[in-house]
């Protein structure tokens, strides 16, 4: 009886659309794909093998016999059990073979898989991504009556091999992408936890320092106890605002620096003067590795003009500005406050030192000047 006459055009684009392989159920699609090419080849039998990372195996991802609806999997083709076949399939566009039995690449399978299944006639198409074997698709003719493939066949066979191999390679990045994703969101955690504990390592030494400065005899000693304190509290504010952000790489420049200058307010309020800060900060994000030097330099200007510029009078004024140009952050902190001569005072002089350290690991550039009030620049790349 003459065999009815299929479109493969048409049927190649209605297989191309079945490319659900992102859904759970594979075993499914396995059917719905094997099921449509069976009825446009007039075959009884397809199906799929994926080579093992080691390519020394073949790995079926799906069997299905249309004559009893029956589909399995797993089953495994060996390269020592089936030398010829597995060389066949890396050296040629498509195997061939009218008699499974007789054909000499094919014929080692007699006993293990062709006369187990009923399989008399296959055209295998070898299954690749980028150049590289991956496995073999194999469409079946089952009875005793031997088939010959046209080449109309062939061409829409391995279009379909192609489709496959599509579908897989989709698949296997939408899994490689969830494996990054889960691995990002893990270590993200783990930063989180990090940072969230150095915060609380550093509340810890902070109360340690507090505890010794009430012990303190003299006022100069306790001093440097608080502000010690202040620079270890400019440092936890950032660990804290990194737990607390989506983001790690970068940090806002606005949102911590406005944090630390809450804490020097507050700090400095029981001097009884109306010292005001004036703020203006672009909203900048830097590096981790960036913002903390920043912080700490501007920690430390800011310390120094509370304790030293307005020893003379009852109120002033501090200015800070953070701006971003081109590929540059230009800091400028400024008080209208006395001046001061840095050969003469030594703990003007230590804030300095820390403060060009500071600026060393930034490689930045800056200026002071200090006459009529004090002016600090510092200007650095936010780049690598």
């Amino acid at each position: 009886m003459a065999l009815k006459q299929i479109n493969l055009l048409e049927e190649l684009n209605a297989v191309s659309k079945i490319h659900t392989l992102k859904r759970d159920d594979i075993d499914g699609i396995m059917i719905e794909f094997a099921q449509r090419i069976l009825c446009s080849l007039h075959l009884e039998r397809l199906s799929v093998w994926l080579l093992n990372p080691e390519k020394d195996q073949l790995i079926s991802m799906g069997e299905y016999d249309n004559r009893n609806q029956e589909f399995k999997k797993e089953n495994v083709l060996k390269r020592q059990d089936f030398p010829r076949y597995f060389e066949s399939i890396n050296n040629n566009e498509i195997l061939l073979a009218p008699n499974i039995i007789s054909h000499p690449s094919t014929s080692e399978l007699t006993i293990d898989y062709s006369i187990p299944n009923d399989i008399i006639s296959l055209m295998d198409i070898p299954l690749r991504l980028e150049g590289e074997l991956i496995g073999v698709m194999c469409f079946e003719k089952t009875g005793s009556t031997e088939r010959k493939f046209t080449e109309r066949e062939q061409t829409f066979a391995m279009s379909i091999a192609i489709v496959f191999a599509s579908n897989l390679e989709a698949r296997q990045r939408r899994a490689l992408q969830h494996q990054l994703n889960k691995e990002l969101k893990e270590k993200e955690i783990l930063i989180k936890e990090i940072h969230h504990r150095v915060k609380n390592n550093l509340a810890v030494v902070s109360s340690l320092m507090n505890l010794q400065s009430h012990k303190t005899a003299d006022a100069y000693h306790k001093a440097l106890f608080d502000e010690c304190r202040n620079k270890i509290s400019a440092i936890s504010g950032i660990h804290e605002i990194v737990y607390k952000s989506e983001a790690f790489a970068k940090l806002s420049v606005e949102e911590y620096l406005t944090t630390i200058l809450e804490n020097l307010r507050s700090f400095y309020v029981c001097n009884y003067k109306d010292i005001q800060i004036v703020a203006n900060i672009d909203p900048i994000e830097i590096p981790l590795d960036k913002a903390m030097p920043l912080a700490l330099i501007i920690n430390e200007l800011v310390t120094n003009a509370y304790k030293h510029a307005f020893k003379e009078s009852d109120k002033g004024s501090i200015q800070i500005s953070v701006r971003k140009k081109d590929k540059q952050i230009v800091l400028l902190v400024s008080d209208d406050g006395k001046g001061f001569d840095s050969t003469r005072n030594p703990e003007n002089s230590l804030g300095l030192e820390i403060v060009r350290g500071l600026v060393e690991q930034l490689n930045g550039e800056s200026s002071l000047v200090s006459s009529v009030g004090t002016r600090f620049s510092l200007s650095f790349s936010i780049e690598d």
